[in-house]
């Protein structure tokens, strides 16, 4: 049936492999079982499968070019588990197995003694026992014919043939209590010197019998779960504690205060968004801080364990508490989580100035499938994948659990989980992150780039012209979408294609199209809950928050109104309360949340008018803290605003520094969409035709002229001889019912002549009043006598 050459060319299939079979070439693009499917190269032709041994037993077969990894060993072993070093062995029963069941032996054409035609499969059980008889091998007949129907069933999978390796019991035959007794003694000692297994033996004896005296009753049945001395060392360095007790002290403080894997261990992550991983780390870049001094910063990542995707990324200043002057620190606050997740359930837009490659459109991105789900993807939208997150690892730092984070995650149906404390493998894969992002983008960033430690550091790094944050969160954004999303990653393999590895882009790629991709637009209105929540009490001057006074704009005034003829929310634990939404970063603009009609109070700074320039709710924090030092009120907000208003308009007014480190507009967060938009007058209205339009002569006005008196209201439709036809048979203009009807039955243009003669001679009889006697005004001037004339 197969040629000579059969087994040495099937030995070398793979997937990926380039094969040539039936006149014709085709790549191996799926094993399973016995099933080969084999897609052509040449035609358009919809993949086919076939079986393993009609396909390598055909007479034209052959392996043009390997693939990747051996079928045997991948993919036609999945869902039994890989046999790792035992490929050989699983091959050798895979021939035997064939040739009991064809008689015929794999690379051979002739049958061998006792496999014939004529045989059957109980004589070639028979046969293929006393083979493996002489070879040392002890297998009955019986035992070849279970193996058989067991690998028919498996659908002639090889890996059932192999005997099964016995799972060696944990512990021996040593009780699990006493194993429990030898880890919490080695635990216990973590802290302390190092001691031998002698005295760990003893202080398992004493803990055994303080425990299970009184449970067991007999302090021989208590001494039996302590095994022997040699099995005591046994089971000590069979468990690892042996080797614990041979660490220094630091290192067994660490494994000790390692809590257990929560959750029953880690998940198997199949679709973007299921498991995604947060952190903060210092960025070591120095920036441009608001007073145009050098601050650190740090950045935060929220990184997709799927496909490797970075969803979001918020860089902040960072900077101590200031003992001399009392300025209070800053570092990354709930707020700014929060406006990290709204930043990863939008698409990024392409900044000016970017590389034209980190367009969507460019990359390896669907781009054509999320456009058509999503209206928000267009051909100015960066490179990088809007992932929705299931499940967010965060560190137990206080901005992640924080209330306000944690009601947003509620809010967006968000579950959260904290990582272990001191335990980097629970969200390994943003603590690698950082590694590359120092790599292969801070370290580009010559202007302010600390190095990875003091040792390391260059000289004059604060004196460089340093970029602001705003500067450097578009830069990180670029970088994202640029490098990190389009550079392969030798941790994503695509199982049909193992041997290419991809990129975070590549494999969102693979990924969504079978998970599929649904679109969640936020509102602005739904966008003001990410923003802080402060309880404030609404009065009919307006109400407070860190006294500064907020009032309803216009077009909100009547609905504000209604809350205060309201009384009070009336929610539980709220009393008379209202909730209320603001942004630190941009508090010159809160909105008052009507729960009972579910919409917004917009309400403006009181102030406003005052500061021109953009300011925040720390500046103002600032500026309050110098107030009081000079002996006024925190409670002042003129005072405060002036001040803050003063510290503007001396920066915009004095000599601009000679270095890039001057002053600049405050650092304000990222921007969240949480304006409505303008509404447009003239939306709605038809196109006017310019041509249709007559103009109406002009009247000169003399200054010194007495006011005309008002015009009679316009004549309603129907009435009076605006709707009549003039006397020359057209029909009368438009506008006609918006001036005044003599009754004298004249056309409009005779009316208009007359009134325009009129004027004149009123105009020219003030004129004349003014000149002299000679002609002239009285100023000696001649000549002038002319221009009136005309």
């Amino acid at each position: 049936m197969a040629g000579s050459g059969e087994g040495r060319l099937a030995g070398s299939l793979s997937i990926g492999a380039r094969v040539r079979w039936q006149e014709r070439e085709w790549e191996v693009v799926a094993w399973q079982g016995s099933q080969v499917t084999l897609l052509p190269q040449e035609t358009e032709e919809a993949p086919r499968a076939v079986a393993y041994r009609w396909l390598v037993g055909s007479e034209d077969f052959a392996v043009l070019s390997g693939g990747g990894a051996p079928a045997a060993d991948g993919t036609a072993l999945d869902g039994w588990g890989r046999q790792e070093g035992r490929e050989e062995e699983a091959a050798l029963w895979q021939a035997r197995m064939v040739e009991i069941d064809t008689g015929l032996a794999p690379g051979r054409s002739e049958h061998a003694r006792g496999f014939g035609p004529e045989t059957t499969l109980a004589q070639r059980c028979a046969a293929m026992s006393a083979r493996l008889a002489a070879d040392g091998v002890r297998c009955s007949a019986h035992t070849l014919a279970d193996k058989r129907r067991k690998w028919k069933a498996a659908g002639e999978n090889p890996v059932v043939l192999l005997p099964a390796a016995r799972d060696k019991r944990a512990g021996g035959f040593t009780d699990p209590r006493c194993l429990t007794a030898m880890q919490g003694v080695v635990a216990r000692r973590a802290h302390e010197s190092d001691v031998t297994i002698e005295l760990i033996r003893e202080e398992v004896e004493d803990l055994l019998h303080s425990r299970y005296d009184e449970e067991l009753g007999d302090p021989a049945a208590v001494a039996a779960l302590l095994p022997s001395r040699s099995t005591f060392y046994l089971r000590m360095k069979e468990s690892g504690l042996a080797d614990i007790l041979d660490q220094p002290t630091r290192a067994r403080a660490a494994l000790a205060s390692t809590p257990p894997l929560p959750h029953g261990g880690r998940e198997v992550v199949l679709r973007p968004g299921q498991v995604t991983q947060v952190d903060t780390t210092p960025l070591r870049i120095l920036a441009r801080g608001d007073d145009g001094r050098p601050t650190s910063t740090e950045m935060t990542s929220l990184i997709d364990v799927a496909s490797h995707s970075m969803c979001a990324l918020m860089i902040t200043p960072s900077r101590p508490r200031d003992a001399e002057s009392g300025q209070a620190g800053q570092a990354t606050r709930a707020i700014d989580l929060t406006l990290m997740l709204a930043q990863a359930l939008a698409p990024w837009p392409v900044m000016p100035g970017w590389d034209p490659l980190s367009a969507a459109a460019t990359s390896s991105l669907p781009f054509g499938a999320l456009r058509a789900a999503d209206e928000r993807f267009t051909e100015a939208t960066a490179a990088r994948p809007v992932i929705r997150p299931e499940l967010i690892i965060y560190d137990q730092g206080s901005p992640y659990v924080s209330e306000h984070f944690t009601e947003v995650c509620d809010r967006l149906r968000i579950a959260r989980r904290p990582a272990r404390k001191k335990t980097g493998p629970d969200k390994s894969l943003v603590e690698h992150s950082f590694t590359t992002l120092a790599h292969r983008f801070s370290q580009y960033v010559r202007h302010g780039w600390q190095g990875r430690s003091h040792k390391k550091r260059g000289r004059g790094i604060e004196r460089m012209p340093l970029y602001t944050i705003a500067e450097l969160q578009q830069m990180a954004q670029e970088w994202v979408a640029l490098e990190y999303q389009q550079t392969p990653d030798a941790g994503l393999r695509n199982p049909f294609r193992p041997q290419v590895a991809l990129s975070p882009n590549d494999m969102y790629a693979v990924q969504v199209a079978r998970s599929g991709y649904r679109a969640v637009p936020l509102s602005p209105a739904q966008n003001r809950f990410f923003l802080l929540l402060r309880w404030v009490v609404p009065g009919k001057s307006g109400f407070m928050i860190n006294y500064r006074t907020y009032q309803p704009v216009a077009q909100d005034a009547a609905h504000y109104r209604e809350i205060l003829l309201r009384g009070g929310s009336k929610l539980p634990g709220a009393e008379d309360k209202w909730e209320c939404r603001f942004n630190p970063y941009r508090p010159e603009r809160v909105w008052l949340y009507d729960h009972t009609a579910g919409t917004w109070v917009t309400c403006d700074f009181r102030l406003r008018h005052l500061l021109h320039d953009p300011w925040t709710a720390d500046m103002w924090q600032e500026h309050a803290e110098q107030h009081r030092a000079a002996g006024g009120s925190e409670q002042d907000e003129e005072a405060i605003a002036l001040s803050l208003a003063q510290r503007d308009r001396r920066r915009r007014s004095r000599r601009p520094p000679p270095k890039r480190t001057g002053a600049e507009p405050p650092f304000q967060g990222l921007e969240l969409e949480t304006e409505q938009p303008s509404h447009d007058p003239y939306a709605g209205l038809k196109e006017f035709d310019l041509s249709t339009l007559r103009p109406y002569p002009a009247l000169p006005i003399s200054p010194l002229a007495p006011p005309s008196a008002a015009a009679p209201p316009a004549l309603p439709s129907g009435t009076g001889g605006a709707e009549r036809p003039s006397d020359s048979g057209q029909a009368p203009h438009p506008l006609a019912a918006l001036f005044p009807d003599d009754g004298d039955d004249s056309p409009p243009e005779a009316s208009a002549a007359g009134t325009s003669a009129a004027a004149d001679e009123v105009v020219e009889a003030e004129l004349l009043d003014d000149l002299g006697p000679d002609g002239d005004d009285g100023d000696g001037d001649e000549g002038e006598g002319d221009v009136w004339e005309m």
